[in-house]
């Protein structure tokens, strides 16, 4: 079987629309490999463009450090992936980041956040809590929108305010975090109340 096909590609009229037809097969490959990766249309139309390409229920979000230690752990009672988009939408959701030379841990929860999976940014909104615990009682930071930028290790808002201590409470319009220095700069309308001890 092989020898006759060998004979049947010897012959000229054969073997030349084949290697002809292989070369524009071969041609077509290499241009399509050059083009960016499309959007499924297909997939969209079947979902809708609203409609999230992945989705879990009682998802856990973990991320490390090049140590292996936890920098944050997030959980969500459903989180929805768009791909398109690179984000990702968290209902509830309720996480810990880790500041392990300090030794502490930032507890937050928010009613929704965005996940930018590409500059790596959170969106928390409606009633975002924060609070840092340690050995002479918590501090809770309280408002209605708060951005968590990994990559600079900051937080920011532009909206209210409200720091709460053992003894002390403070609003302010606005405010920049530096997670990593500990470091709270408060931006507008900063208003106290401290107590002082006897």
């Amino acid at each position: 079987l092989l020898i006759r096909l060998l004979d049947f590609l010897a012959h000229p009229r054969v073997r030349n629309p084949g290697l002809a037809i292989a070369a524009v097969v071969l041609g077509y490959m290499l241009w399509q490999s050059d083009d960016p990766r499309s959007v499924d249309t297909a997939a969209i139309a079947l979902r809708g463009e609203t409609e999230p390409d992945t989705f879990v229920n009682q998802g856990i979000f973990r991320s490390f450090d090049a140590s292996g230690r936890p920098e944050i752990v997030l959980t969500s009672p459903r989180t929805e992936q768009f791909d398109d988009r690179k984000e990702a939408f968290l209902e509830a959701p309720d996480g810990t980041l880790y500041d392990h030379e300090a030794n502490l841990r930032w507890l937050i929860t928010a009613n929704t956040g965005l996940y930018d999976m590409a500059a790596e940014v959170m969106d928390l909104e409606g009633d975002v809590e924060v609070i840092r615990r340690t050995g002479g009682g918590d501090a809770v930071l309280l408002t209605e929108y708060l951005r968590i930028d990994n990559a600079s290790r900051t937080a920011t808002t532009d909206r209210p305010v409200t720091l709460t201590s053992p003894g002390n409470i403070t609003h302010a319009r606005g405010l920049t975090g530096w997670l990593d220095e500990r470091v709270l700069e408060l931006e507008n309308s900063v208003e106290g109340i401290y107590e002082t001890r006897q």
